[in-house]
């Protein structure tokens, strides 16, 4: 059955690590990885951390998709319009939905002798439950920035 994991109320615990970095998808130009996922005992929950890194004509579209955003309808439950950010989506537990992210925080960088550009996302996700088998699957995309979508399955290091 689906579920929507929404953004939640902040972990009280600072967590243990679960996984470490893992490339989720990447062309010329433009890389997704998630940088580390920490386990949760209180409430319990996985913190997913997820870093972009986008260069020269790429960068200006990410910029452009995450700062400047298109000027369309929003989606019809609210927010930007489909497709203006990253896509993650996460299935665990017989359970699989695109995640919301909790936190997502942007910078911009202009090299001023040759005006190329670097962008940076940086977004925390919240899976208010933890994988009963250890397992989660992952994947990822942002096509109009020309990531393709990706999947993984991460194994978990999961406190006992």
């Amino acid at each position: 059955m689906p579920r929507r994991w929404v953004p939640a109320i902040a972990p009280d615990d600072t967590g243990v690590p679960a996984h470490g970095p893992l490339l989720l998808s990447q062309v010329s130009g433009i890389r997704a990885e998630l940088d580390h996922v920490q386990a949760h005992a209180r409430p319990a929950g996985l913190m997913l951390h997820l870093r972009l890194h986008a260069d020269g004509p790429r960068a200006e579209t990410a910029r452009w998709q995450m700062i400047d955003g298109p000027r369309q309808k929003l989606d019809p439950a609210g927010g930007k319009p489909p497709g203006s950010e990253p896509v993650l989506r996460v299935a665990l537990n017989d359970l699989a939905d695109q995640v919301h992210a909790k936190t997502t925080s942007t910078h911009t960088f202009e090299d001023t002798t040759t005006n190329e550009v670097r962008f940076v996302l940086e977004s925390s996700y919240w899976i208010n439950e933890l994988p009963v088998d250890g397992r989660m699957h992952v994947s990822f995309t942002w096509p109009q920035t020309g990531l393709p979508d990706a999947a993984h399955t991460l194994v978990l290091t999961l406190p006992t």
